[in-house]
């Protein structure tokens, strides 16, 4: 059952995808792909959070060519990217069978993203939460930053956790140890891999 809330959890669920989908039957059943996402911790920032409608992968350069692993734009996946700290990671999806081959590119469409300041911190205008806009990200989606291209081999799942790091990602514009404070916030949307791991399937 898909959730549209966070889990927190240690160990997570797979996300993956193709065309169809399909369980994980046994050795030699198909290649998986899974998707992890994780944080690192922020200074002034208390919750930051993303909506997300869809991933996919992309074969080669050309990202008309979509492998989606998840797409629901009315229901978009839901994560306060600050509660995935200290090695918590959340799922995206649930399990599916993609072909075998290589895949040059992974991509999350963010559809929305909102910001709260700590406790005593606000924006110059007034107000500690703000809603950001997301530059490319709800159209052809944010690339994440692979070590490698991925390849999904017959009979493996291939685990790929993503670092949506909020400090990276959400740059203070203005000084809020300044009389002018915190004058907004820019989402610059670089995403990275942060880890990838191989394994037979069962």
């Amino acid at each position: 059952m898909r959730h549209t809330f966070l889990r927190h959890i240690s160990l997570v669920g797979a996300v993956t995808a193709a065309v169809a989908c399909s369980d994980v039957t046994g050795p030699g059943s198909g290649a998986f792909v899974q998707v992890q996402l994780t944080d690192a911790p922020a200074d002034v920032i208390a919750s930051a959070e993303v909506w997300i409608s869809k991933v996919y992968l992309v074969p080669g350069s050309d990202s008309s060519h979509q492998v989606v692993l998840f797409e629901n734009s009315s229901a978009p996946q839901h994560y306060d990217l600050l509660t995935l700290r200290d090695s918590l990671t959340a799922d995206l999806t649930d399990t599916f069978e993609v072909p075998t081959g290589t895949y040059h590119q992974l991509r999350l469409v963010v559809d929305s993203a909102r910001v709260t300041l700590v406790e005593g911190m606000q924006f110059d205008g007034g107000g500690s939460s703000r809603s950001l806009k997301v530059p490319s990200g709800s159209t052809s989606g944010i690339k994440v930053q692979l070590a490698s291209p991925v390849e999904a081999a017959e009979g493996t799942v291939t685990t790929i956790l993503v670092d949506f790091d909020v400090e990276q990602n959400f740059k203070l514009q203005g000084n809020p140890d300044s009389p002018g404070g915190i004058r907004g916030i820019l989402f610059t949307a670089t995403l990275v891999e942060k880890r990838r791991g191989q394994a037979a399937t069962s």
